[in-house]
């Protein structure tokens, strides 16, 4: 069990010895048991003196005295301590041990000094001074004024609630707006803070949610509001940003945060001071994106820290603030003082991130199909995620006018989109207007199938006054209308029995739960079918197309009463994931089963399960305990560290919606009743089925 011991704010020290600041090499400390002992020495010693405080050696003859606000002590290779250096205006410190592992930092901010503690592999202890910038965010902007109050005398607004942008993702963000005590961590030199709420309005922080999401939207990233959800990701994978008027760690900033902190594993926050949509928003996204080691933005002629940008682009890195199109930069602007390559950075492994997956194929063998409802009416969506990500879509007409539009997020886009319709051999028949963030494309086809592509896209010279398409990532929309396109699919799903709600074509290909959400299909959803002649849909009931599976080769009005061998089936509100294919049935097979319920399939995972008690997945699982009260803990004895859990009751409904958990990591089930539940674990393409007993 680690101590918490709390230091007197009220003490001062002496420099022992303090030389002139110069640029150094890496200085050793010997390894970690070496330097938590001479902390606890020194600790030891101070104590009987009734003073508290650390020598802080930075170089062979340079020792700083520091005053120790808070420490932490835990094994023999833990300790953590944070203050500030005697006698000396604006400065502050850290160190944290664990194990093998040391990482700190010493910030003198008004001489704009710094130093780095850092280890090797095996616990080998250094530490160098360091550029300043590349330790903290210094001097960030303050954003423009806003009409918003002051924090004094005003109640707080509601936070809207349980927003995410991507649940289940590698990493997490929260945006705090109701006010935080932040304590044991390196800001305001150790001791506590207790923010104030955001002075922002529900509209207002939905808003700067909306921002912050598109600029992280490439990325495997869930930028959410929601307490609970943040808390559900290990510390080493999440970021807490606080909104408040409360400037304590940074006063006169926009906002601060310490570079590359991320995964420091502690939650030491970021923190963004500025009101208004657009000043708060824009500070998020540039400490968080410190937080995942990026540095500053500006230019070397004229010198400046961070460049405001050109025409209507700025660098998210810079100060984005004056600017509509602000994005990820790899300084291609003329005089820019970092040509670090900002999406590389973010996605490395050193964060465990990284971006999404693809959503779309990139060429017209591997194309999605372009959602065609009635009336030939268009509505699809996707995300470009990645530099030159191209997503391209299938589409068939009986001929007529093809009226197609292409739109960014409708706020704070990132995207600027580049279209082209494609003909059945690939061939480029029209390309959209470059005018602005959106494309549109008016032409009249004769009969036939045809392709739509979508990619990000750039303006004018990225050294004077435009920007790359580098950075023009993020979500899109593509809506409109096909003439002759009215159930260009081969399967039409619905969501209400009796063909009521939305009615969705689909054309062959395979629809995992992402693809069925952009087409407007939410998980669960469906209630009904029709199938053309010689189509099949194969049904799924899980992610990744696993679980229990079934084909229909006909229409059915209501998924509820179905009977598979005599025994009853409701797949109503059912399916996460379907494949459409040409039928796999023999033509008398076809014609004398239109309109009834094929067999069950075995799902095309390798684990797949068809009945509530399968066990006969390749991976071993151990849950514990078993019967259990409150925590479950859920281990798969395989090499994998994370993995997606759902919870349902004995009914088939769904009662926790899919986690990401580490491996051996405990899940408080406390909230449910009494009963028997099944637990799903998703494990790449093996899904492995459990039961379990809430007492």
């Amino acid at each position: 069990m680690k101590k918490a011991l709390k230091y007197s704010a009220g003490l001062a020290f002496l420099l022992i010895s303090f030389t002139a600041f110069g640029q150094q090499k890496e200085y050793s400390l010997g390894n970690t048991r070496t330097l938590v002992q001479e902390f606890r020495q020194q600790a030891t010693a101070r104590q009987q003196q009734f003073v508290s405080g650390a020598q802080l050696r930075v170089s062979a003859n340079t020792t700083l005295n520091a005053k120790v606000n808070f420490r932490t002590t835990g094994s023999a290779t833990e300790e953590f301590l944070a203050g500030e250096i005697a006698n000396t205006p604006g400065s502050s410190f850290f160190v944290r041990i664990e194990g093998n592992k040391v990482e700190g930092n010493i910030v003198l901010r008004q001489s704009k000094k710094a130093y780095k503690y850092y280890s090797d592999n095996t616990g080998n202890v250094f530490v160098k001074e360091e550029d300043i910038n590349k330790v903290l965010c210094i001097n960030y902007e303050e954003g423009p004024a806003t009409s918003q109050v002051t924090a004094q005398g005003v109640t707080a607004a509601a936070v809207p609630a349980d927003l995410q942008s991507y649940p289940g993702a590698n990493g997490c963000v929260l945006l705090d707006f109701d006010g935080q005590y932040v304590s044991g961590t390196p800001w305001n030199n150790g001791n506590p803070i207790n923010a104030a709420p955001a002075t922002l309005s529900e509209a207002e922080m939905r808003e700067v949610w909306e921002l912050v999401s598109e600029d992280y939207k490439p990325f495997h990233m869930n930028i959410t509001t929601s307490e609970a959800v943040f808390n559900t990701y290990p510390k080493n994978r999440r970021m807490r940003c606080i909104f408040t008027p409360t400037n304590t760690a940074a006063p006169g900033a926009g906002g601060v945060a310490y570079i590359s902190s991320f995964n420091w594993n502690d939650d030491t926050p970021c923190w963004v001071f500025n009101g208004g949509v657009k000043g708060a928003g824009d500070a998020a996204s540039h400490e968080v994106g410190h937080t995942l080691s990026l540095g500053h933005d500006g230019r070397n002629s004229p010198a400046e820290g961070y460049y405001a940008g050109q025409g209507n682009w700025a660098p998210i890195m810079g100060v984005g603030y004056y600017k509509p199109i602000v994005q990820w930069s790899k300084g291609e602007y003329n005089s820019a003082n970092n040509l670090e390559d900002d999406l590389a950075k973010m996605t490395s492994s050193t964060f465990g991130v990284g971006y999404r997956a693809d959503d779309y194929g990139n060429s017209i063998s591997s194309a999605g199909v372009l959602s065609v409802g009635a009336g030939g009416s268009i509505n699809s969506s996707g995300i470009i995620e990645r530099t030159a990500d191209v997503d391209v879509f299938s589409f068939s007409t009986s001929g007529g006018n093809a009226t197609i539009n292409f739109n960014p997020a409708p706020r704070h886009a990132n995207l600027d989109i580049l279209a082209r319709l494609l003909n059945s051999s690939g061939a480029v028949v029209a390309t959209s207007d470059p005018a602005g963030l959106s494309a549109a494309i008016n032409a009249n086809l004769a009969a036939g199938t045809y392709y739509v592509s979508v990619t990000g896209t750039g303006v004018g010279n990225p050294a004077t006054d435009g920007y790359s398409n580098y950075a023009s990532l993020g979500a899109y929309t593509i809506t409109g209308t096909i003439s002759g396109g009215t159930g260009s699919g081969a399967v039409t799903v619905y969501q209400d029995c009796n063909y009521g709600g939305y009615a969705i074509n689909l054309a062959p290909g395979r629809y995992d739960m992402a693809q069925l959400n952009a087409l407007g299909i939410p998980n669960d959803d469906i209630s009904a079918l029709k199938v053309k002649s010689g189509y099949e849909i194969i049904l799924y009931q899980d992610i990744n197309f696993g679980g229990s599976a079934y084909v229909f080769r006909g229409d059915f009005s209501c998924l509820v009463n179905l009977s598979v061998n005599g025994q009853p089936l409701n797949l109503n509100d059912w399916a996460t994931s379907v494949v459409v294919q040409p039928s796999t049935a023999a033509k008398a097979a076809v014609m004398s089963n239109a309109i009834t319920l094929a067999t069950p399939v075995k799902s095309s995972s390798a684990a797949s399960t068809t009945t509530a008690d399968d066990n006969d997945a390749t991976l071993d699982v151990v849950l514990s305990p078993n019967p259990f009260t409150q925590n479950l803990s859920v281990k798969v004895k395989s090499k994998v560290d994370q993995y997606y859990i759902r919870v349902y009751n004995m009914n088939g409904t769904e009662v926790r919606p899919a986690q990401r958990i580490s491996n051996g990591q405990p899940v408080n089930l406390s909230s449910l009743s009494t009963g028997m539940y099944l637990i799903k674990i998703y494990v790449g393409k093996e899904v492995i089925t459990r039961k379990v007993i809430k007492q």
